[in-house]
């Protein structure tokens, strides 16, 4: 945990608390700024709170924090894959303030992940990087494995919702 200057930079990990939202907001910006995708950020603190914290949360956040606050943030869900038997442990975000960089705050994050995979019974973690993600050396020298043969494929935007129409046109037919 040494920093570029040589001195100790000691830091832990931790589950994120609802205090911890501004912070994860603000990393979750940093990181759609770094992948040009900053329009694609919606969510508001209520939002955040609401999907991250309450009764029905659907994801969980760990982040690692040092002298001056949060520094790291890890985001990942649980979700079913038919076919297996428990939950797979998608990772949505791994972020590090660039100036804490290589001193083992994301290789800690990951550790924790992958403790709560095993303690959920989740046989993967499972992540999508984009292609020209430098953070892809730090997933394969993590574990992480590519699937080339897996392809990721989204449906959005006047496709969504001509697809939609196309159900609603069915439904008022048979319905």
């Amino acid at each position: 945990m040494d920093a570029k200057d040589g001195r100790s930079a000691p830091f832990r990990v931790r589950p994120a608390e609802p205090k911890d939202i501004p912070a994860l907001m603000r990393l979750k910006r940093l990181l759609a700024q770094d992948e040009n995708a900053l329009h694609a950020v919606r969510a508001s603190e209520a939002d955040w709170l609401r999907d991250g914290f309450g009764p029905n949360a659907g994801f969980m956040a760990f982040v690692a924090e040092d002298f001056s606050g949060v520094v790291g943030m890890a985001t990942c869900s649980a979700r079913v894959i038919t076919g297996w038997n428990g939950p797979v442990i998608f990772l949505q975000d791994l972020f590090v303030e660039p100036i804490c960089r290589r001193q083992g705050v994301a290789s800690a994050l990951m550790a924790r992940i992958a403790t709560l995979a095993r303690d959920v019974g989740s046989p993967i973690v499972e992540l999508t990087v984009r292609a020209d993600n430098p953070a892809q050396n730090f997933y394969s020298s993590t574990g992480f494995q590519p699937l080339p043969h897996c392809l990721t494929f989204v449906l959005a935007g006047p496709a969504l919702a001509a697809l939609a129409d196309q159900d609603y046109e069915t439904l008022a037919l048979t319905g």
